[in-house]
C-alpha cells in the first residue's frame, strides 16, 4: 500500500508540475503584448539600432512568457537579420522549427526553412542550404495542394525552385500555372527581382542603415543637451 501511495504522489506531483509550466492565458497575453511593442518599435521608417536592441530585449521576454508563440519567433528572426546576428537568426529559426513539430500545420515553418537556407548560403554552406531549402520547398507544395491559387505560396516555390534548380525551372513551373496571364507576368517579374546572392548583402546593408540612423538620433540628442 505504501509504494502504491508513494507512487501515486510522485505521478500527481509531476502531473502538476507539466500543468503548472504549461503556458496559461496570462502567459500568452503578455506574450502578445510584448511582441506588440517590439513591433510598434520597428515599425516606419523612423528605426534605428537602438529600436532594434531594445526589441530584442522584448521578443526575448515574450518567449520567455510563452515558448509556445511561434509569432514571436517569426519577429526574432527577423529583428535579429536587422542587427545581423545571422548566427542568432539561424538558431532561432531552428527552435521555431522543432516547437511547431514534425507534424506541426503553423505556415511560418517554411519561412523558417527558407530563412535557415539563405542564412547556409550566404555562409557559403552550400549543402546546408539545399537541405534547408528543399524542405521549404517540400512545405510549400503541401500548402499548395490546400490552396493551389495562393500567389505567395507560388511566388515562394518559384524561388525555391530557381534556387536549387535553376531559374528555367522556375519560369517553367510558372508557365505551367491555370492562372490569368496577369499574375503569371507578375510572378516572374517577382523572380526576376530575386537572387540569393543578395540576401547578406541586403541585410548587411539594412543594419548599416539603422545604424547609422541610431548615429543621427545619438548626435540630435547629444547636440540637444548641450548649453
Amino acid at each position: 500500500m505504501m509504494k502504491k501511495i508513494v507512487r501515486y504522489g510522485i505521478l500527481s506531483v509531476l502531473v502538476w508540475g507539466l500543468v503548472a509550466c504549461a503556458p496559461g492565458k496570462n502567459d500568452r497575453e503578455e506574450s502578445e503584448r510584448l511582441y506588440d511593442e517590439a513591433v510598434a518599435l520597428l515599425a516606419g521608417d523612423g528605426a534605428s539600432i537602438v529600436d532594434c536592441l531594445a526589441a530584442q530585449g522584448l521578443l526575448e521576454q515574450a518567449i520567455k512568457a510563452d515558448d509556445e508563440n511561434i509569432d514571436v519567433y517569426f519577429g526574432k528572426v527577423l529583428n535579429e537579420l536587422n542587427l545581423w546576428r545571422p548566427d542568432s537568426a539561424y538558431h532561432t529559426a531552428t527552435l521555431a522549427i522543432e516547437k511547431i513539430g514534425p507534424h506541426g500545420k503553423n505556415h511560418l515553418k517554411a519561412y523558417f526553412y527558407t530563412v535557415k537556407g539563405f542564412i547556409a548560403y550566404d555562409r557559403g554552406d552550400e549543402a546546408d542550404a539545399r537541405v534547408q531549402l528543399a524542405s521549404a520547398l517540400t512545405l510549400y507544395e503541401e500548402y499548395l495542394k490546400e490552396d493551389p491559387t495562393n500567389l505567395d505560396y507560388l511566388l515562394n516555390k518559384s524561388v525555391l525552385l530557381s534556387g536549387l534548380e535553376g531559374r528555367e525551372q522556375a519560369l517553367e513551373f510558372i508557365e505551367s500555372l491555370p492562372l490569368k496571364e496577369d499574375d503569371k507576368q507578375l510572378l516572374a517579374g517577382s523572380l526576376a527581382n530575386f537572387d540569393f546572392k543578395q540576401f547578406g548583402i541586403t541585410w548587411r546593408a539594412k543594419h548599416e542603415a539603422l545604424v547609422a540612423a541610431g548615429q543621427v538620433v545619438a548626435d540630435t540628442l547629444s547636440n540637444t543637451a548641450q548649453p
